[in-house]
């Protein structure tokens, strides 16, 4: 006999995503760096975007939707420890 497995959890899974989605877009616009070129004189002042952070920032704001949408069908606590991590990054976000 087969067991009978949860149904992807869309509901659950897509407040997770627009939660991440607002983390992502309160953090993306301070991820660039500022360089100054002494090369010219004046010295000016570039701004470069530093893509490894942005990757870093995706990666450990969707891995936990990822963990709700896959892992949490099979393991509750996984799925409240997803939640967990989401609401601690939220919460940092605010506040910082």
């Amino acid at each position: 006999m087969e067991k009978s497995r949860k149904p992807i959890p869309w509901l659950s899974g897509g407040l997770a995503t627009l939660v991440a989605l607002f983390i992502v877009a309160a953090t993306l616009p301070s991820t660039d760096r500022a360089v100054i070129d002494n090369s010219v004189s004046p010295p000016q002042t570039h701004i470069e975007p530093q893509p490894v952070l942005v990757l870093a920032i995706l990666v450990i704001v969707f891995l936990p939707v990822l963990c709700i949408f896959t892992l949490g069908r099979r393991r509750n606590l996984l799925n409240w420890l997803a939640w967990g991590f989401l609401a601690f990054l939220l919460v940092s976000v605010m506040l910082g």
